[in-house]
């Protein structure tokens, strides 16, 4: 089978790769939602950022501990709080929201990317990337219906998770200058982990086996995913692969209809259009304008492990 699977094109094997991140990002989702049933959000978040550090500890000593050599810990820091932020909002709206939408409305990542490019790094943004994150906050009220009867508070979580993710993205972006992949996520995973036990001591229980079991198997699956980008940006084109990040939705949907029976609103469909179209369009652009320079390239997850991916092969 491996020799076979080698014999294929290279878009054949990329493909599986972004698909298979696709398909593990959607269970991860899942995971969480059975977690967080049994335990509260904020426990499941240091309980993933835990095993995550147990996960990478091999990783760092294998490189050995001077790849972990930085002048930048402010920087890495921040970005692990508002990582910590994220990842707890993101399980909230995992647990109070029907999941398609959670997973539409935290796609708004790269249009708040945009625009704190714009605002704080004072990068130039051309009037059809403000165009396409027009359009998308455009599927975002259709969605949330702000003003209405129909709009839920909880709601206002993946947003602000997205909000939060693109804030570390923007970090990111800064630290990956001077630090090398193994330091960033070694850092994330040490300073999430007691950040996020600060808001689990407040709501502490102990989980069963099954919960401890959960969250494991939710770490694994984020640090495959994260290989699995990484194959797949190796083999293709980002232009290629960026769209395979979007199946995760569908995937979503049909599962959570199944498990749960949860029916998308209608208004999913055109919101979710316009959010992944402008989304998709704003990550190409910026793709296309940072041509030869190293750089990450935005993946929409909801792991903050999982959402960056080197370009710079050379530091993988």
């Amino acid at each position: 089978m491996k020799a076979w699977f080698e014999r294929q094109p290279a878009s054949i094997k990329a493909s599986f790769f972004a698909l298979l991140a696709a398909v593990l990002a959607a269970c991860f989702t899942l995971t969480i939602r059975f977690a967080t049933a049994e335990i509260h959000p904020y426990q499941a978040v240091f309980l993933r950022f835990a095993f995550g550090l147990i996960l990478m500890a091999p990783f760092v000593l294998k490189r050995g501990i001077g790849t972990l050599r930085t002048t930048r810990l402010p920087l890495l820091g921040l970005r692990g709080v508002l990582s910590a932020a994220e990842m707890c909002l993101w399980f909230m709206a995992v647990l109070y929201l029907p999941l398609a939408e959670a997973t539409t409305l935290n796609f708004t990542v790269p249009l708040f990317g945009t625009i704190l490019a714009a605002v704080i790094l004072r990068e130039t943004v051309r009037i059809h990337r403000w165009l396409a994150v027009f359009i998308g906050f455009i599927g975002v009220g259709l969605i949330i219906q702000p003003g209405t009867a129909a709009m839920q508070p909880a709601s206002l979580l993946p947003i602000a998770a997205a909000m939060c993710m693109a804030c570390a993205g923007m970090i990111t972006k800064q630290l990956v200058r001077t630090e090398n992949t193994t330091s960033l996520l070694f850092y994330l995973m040490i300073i999430t982990t007691p950040v996020s036990l600060v808001p689990a001591l407040f709501v502490w229980q102990t989980p069963s086996l099954g919960a401890l079991g959960l969250m494991a198997v939710a770490a694994v699956m984020t640090n495959v995913m994260q290989l699995c980008n990484v194959k797949a940006l190796q083999l293709a084109d980002y232009s290629f692969f960026v769209g395979f990040s979007y199946l995760r939705l569908p995937i979503i949907a049909i599962l959570a209809l199944i498990l749960f029976g949860e029916v998308p609103d209608i208004w999913i469909l055109p919101g979710g259009a316009m959010i992944i179209g402008a989304a998709i369009y704003v990550a190409l652009r910026e793709r296309k304008l940072s041509a030869g320079k190293p750089a990450l390239a935005s993946i929409p997850a909801q792991d903050p492990q999982a959402a960056v991916v080197m370009d710079d092969q050379k530091s993988t």
